[in-house]
C-alpha cells in the first residue's frame, strides 16, 4: 500500500482539528501586517468585508470578529439569507445559529474567510 495516502480515519482527524491559530495568525500578518485591527474578512452570508476595527467600532465582542457579520451590530441591516442581504450587506448573521456556513476551520472553530481583494 502506498505510504503516502491518508486512511479515512486519518483524513478525518485532519478536518476535525483544522489550521493551528499560529497558522492563521500568519496568514493574516502576511496579508495585512501585525496590526490586527487592520484585518480584514468577509461574511459568507452576504459578502460584506469588515474590518477588526469595524466590529470594535460597532460595539461587537471579541468572539464576534470574524464569526458572525457586523450588521448585527448595524442599524438597518439586512436578514441574513435574503435577497437583500446578497447585495454587499452587511447582515444579521450569527456565525452560532442554526445555520453554519463560515468556512475557515481554525482548530476547533470555523470563522470567516480573510478578504483577498485589494
Amino acid at each position: 500500500m502506498n505510504q503516502n495516502l491518508k486512511t479515512k480515519q486519518d483524513t478525518n482527524l485532519d478536518i476535525k482539528k483544522g489550521i493551528t491559530p499560529e497558522q492563521w495568525k500568519a496568514e493574516g500578518e502576511k496579508l495585512f501586517g501585525k496590526d490586527k485591527m487592520k484585518w480584514r474578512f468577509i461574511c459568507p452570508s452576504c459578502g460584506h468585508v469588515a474590518s477588526v476595527q469595524d466590529w470594535k467600532d460597532a460595539g461587537a465582542g471579541p468572539g464576534e470578529i470574524a464569526f458572525s457579520c457586523v450588521g448585527r451590530h448595524l442599524k438597518d441591516s439586512a436578514n441574513a439569507f435574503s435577497k437583500e442581504s446578497k447585495k454587499g450587506g452587511p447582515c444579521n448573521y450569527a456565525g452560532g445559529g442554526l445555520f453554519r456556513i463560515n468556512t475557515k476551520h481554525v482548530e476547533d472553530d470555523y470563522y470567516f474567510e480573510f478578504d483577498h481583494g485589494i
